[in-house]
């Protein structure tokens, strides 16, 4: 991608019109000075033809002064040539020797009006020769003041031409600006839309151009985005339902099936779908949390005491830290305003995933922090591989998944998502960082006062 495409477009805009402009004044310019210093050649030579047709017949063997004809000679000069030499002359400045070759003289004798640009002493003259009886009479004049109109030309237009291109510049740039307003204000609009509120819209615009269309045309596609989403949440949300008696059963019907059986080798394929069953569980209790929360629907003005909720936590997946030699702790107090089923599970899925990735001998702690009267944080602290920077931003997507930065067993890729969809729901949010010596700590905000 090149600099200039990576401008805005305002800005290309403006380069494109003022570029335009300069190559125009540009070919105008060039244009009008041709032009200008053809029509000033044209009334030189209009003037060099009326003097050579008021030329007196005796200028043969003379040589007469500026006023000696009675004519107007200024900065004129007239030659008399005859064979190659000048035999008469008038004017000031006479040459000896005739201004024009020995070839465009040998035409004007014949009958021809010759006009010719010659240089002579360092200045551009402009010479005409026609017949004088058995002689050439060769009148010639400066072109001075053809190249004083031009340079004068060339001295007002070129200031004015690039004034008025910078002016065009920043008018193009002040246009450009203007009328993409609209994209703007549709651009921070559409930023500020989540998969989390799909009801706002784009404002409508002003006038059905270009812009307008296009606005309908996002606010169309967003209906039909916010209707598939809903589709789905809906969905979520009736077949967690409708999974969870039916999971229930088949688990407390293994169960038994388990303990009235004496085979050992069936015992431990029980054992097998008993585990299963508890993790397809705990997938619907994730999925019908996730739900709830997509859906605005989790109670998040309770008083809930956080140490009392991650006490809980810890003691449910004690067994299991200590049949692996991990130590997981809790520290700290707060109190805040949440939906206690939610934030437990999300808590529960912060400490769930720590276990899984912390290898065996390792450390799990449990950390809350009051940040203000109704806010806090839940930091919990691993000392497993950490996650690598690049995917530490995808970390909370759903069923996003980091198996070769974690060497993660089993999982839906959900659980993170869980506890950002949780935090959201309370007005807080989820962070997530690696440490300098590996390991990974995940922070999800509760309360108005995080952020």
């Amino acid at each position: 991608m090149s600099a200039v495409s990576r401008l805005p477009i305002s800005v290309r805009l403006a380069a494109l019109s003022t570029a335009s402009l300069a190559a125009l004044l540009v070919l105008v310019g060039v244009v009008v000075h041709l032009l200008l210093g053809t029509a000033l050649r044209e009334g030189v030579d209009q003037r060099l033809a009326d003097l050579a047709a008021a030329l007196p017949e005796d200028l043969v063997g003379r040589e007469v002064g500026e006023d000696g004809l009675g004519l107007d000679l200024d900065d004129r000069t007239v030659q008399i040539v005859d064979g190659g030499r000048v035999v008469g002359a008038a004017g000031d400045d006479v040459a000896g020797r005739p201004l024009l070759a020995a070839a465009p003289l040998a035409r004007a004798r014949d009958g021809d009006a010759v006009l010719r640009t010659v240089r002579a002493d360092g200045e551009q003259l402009r010479v005409l020769a026609v017949p004088y009886g058995d002689a050439v009479a060769v009148v010639a004049t400066e072109l001075e003041e053809v190249s004083d109109a031009q340079e004068a030309f060339v001295a007002g237009f070129v200031p004015a031409a690039g004034l008025a291109t910078v002016l065009a510049g920043f008018l193009g740039y002040g246009i450009a600006r203007r009328g993409l307003a609209p994209v703007r204000r549709a651009t921070a609009e559409a930023l500020a839309i989540s998969a989390a509120d799909l009801s706002r819209r784009l404002s409508p615009p002003a006038h059905p151009d270009e812009v307008g269309r296009l606005v309908q045309t996002l606010n169309g596609m967003l209906d039909r985005l916010a209707a598939a989403v809903a589709r789905e949440r809906a969905f979520t949300a009736d077949s967690s339902h409708e999974l969870r008696t039916p999971l229930a059963i088949l688990a407390a019907e293994v169960e038994l099936a388990r303990d009235r059986s004496a085979d050992e080798s069936v015992r431990r394929g029980l054992d097998t779908a008993l585990a299963e069953a508890g993790r397809l569980s705990g997938l619907v209790d994730d999925l019908l949390v996730l739900a709830r929360a997509d859906t605005g629907h989790l109670e998040a003005s309770r008083p809930l005491d956080l140490d009392d909720l991650v006490d809980r936590v810890v003691a449910r997946f004690g067994t299991l830290a200590t049949r692996r030699g991990v130590r997981l702790r809790a520290e700290g107090a707060a109190v805040v305003r949440g939906d206690a089923a939610g934030v437990e599970r999300a808590v529960a899925n912060l400490v769930d995933n720590a276990l899984r990735h912390t290898p065996d001998g390792g450390t799990v702690t449990v950390q809350v922090r009051a940040t203000g009267p109704d806010s806090a944080e839940i930091a919990v602290q691993d000392t497993g591989p950490g996650v690598p920077p690049d995917r530490l931003p995808r970390l909370f997507d759903r069923f996003s998944r980091v198996d070769d930065a974690r060497h993660e067993r089993g999982g839906a890729g959900i659980g993170l998502a869980i506890v950002a969809a949780v935090a959201t729901a309370h007005g807080g949010a989820v962070t997530a960082g690696s440490g300098p010596d590996g390991g990974l700590t995940v922070t999800m905000s509760l309360g108005a006062g995080n952020g």
